[in-house]
């Protein structure tokens, strides 16, 4: 990895640390929740199709806007494994951004995690920058958009024969399509990504619709105890595609 590129990600990192020390000082709360999923989808991919364990840990500023935390995943198999960890701020209640540290290391040997190298063969780490804003009224369309600034997003220029980033953006639009009467909704998505240097990007060889689904929601009551649980099916027209993943949030 270059010495400038070293140097950045090293500036985000203390950044990213120095906010973190100030919003500790002036109080906050610590949360950490625990989900089994049947596999896990993002984004139209099928990043695994084993069954799965998600936990999250984040650090909650006092005023509830910006948020630090830990994301990991694995199957029970031992095949998928990702470690990844974000940072974002609410500016209101409509509106957020993020910065997230993917990293699915599952096909690595003798990996390294904090290699930010274009070498898929070494790791598997990439960064993006999201932003979502919801609109408000009867119909509350949600639009999130993300740009991958660094890592294993990559084409060949075909005058140098070199690796370059590929800066994927990814866009997508959530609507909420029906609320039931004991609290039960579904939302419906559409997202899609290009690149705006070269025609292939993270998702697929041209920009292309990779991710079209819907979202079901409900809570099961057993004794004393509710457990969120959500299905979402989706399919990927870039890829042909698709698949049904159900999660329970434990807490």
């Amino acid at each position: 990895m270059h010495y400038k590129l070293t140097k950045q990600l090293t500036m985000i990192i203390i950044l990213c640390l120095g906010c973190f020390n100030v919003q500790a000082q002036q109080g906050g709360d610590f949360d950490l929740n625990f989900q089994i999923k049947t596999n896990h989808l993002w984004h139209g991919f099928i990043v695994t199709p084993g069954i799965m364990t998600a936990g999250t840990l984040s650090y909650l500023s006092e005023d509830e806007k910006t948020k630090f935390g830990i994301w990991g995943g694995a199957t029970f198999n031992g095949e998928f494994k990702e470690f990844t960890y974000f940072a974002s701020h609410n500016f209101s209640e409509n509106m957020f951004v993020e910065i997230v540290n993917h990293g699915n290391h599952s096909s690595i040997q003798n990996v390294d995690i904090f290699d930010y190298s274009t070498d898929s063969t070494k790791t598997g780490n990439f960064i993006d920058i999201g932003f979502g804003y919801t609109f408000s009224g009867d119909m509350p369309v949600s639009v999130y958009y993300s740009v991958i600034i660094q890592g294993v997003d990559t084409y060949i220029d075909e005058d140098s024969g070199k690796k370059k980033q590929s800066y994927t953006n990814y866009l997508e639009l959530q609507i909420p399509a029906w609320q039931g009467k004991k609290g039960e909704s579904v939302n419906v998505f559409v997202g899609g990504a290009f690149s705006p240097v070269d025609s292939k990007n993270f998702y697929d060889d041209k920009a292309s619709i990779t991710n079209v689904g819907f979202t079901y929601k409900k809570e099961l009551e057993i004794l004393n105890y509710t457990l969120p649980i959500s299905a979402t099916a989706m399919w990927n027209p870039a890829l042909n595609i698709g698949a049904l993943e159900v999660a329970f949030n434990f807490f």
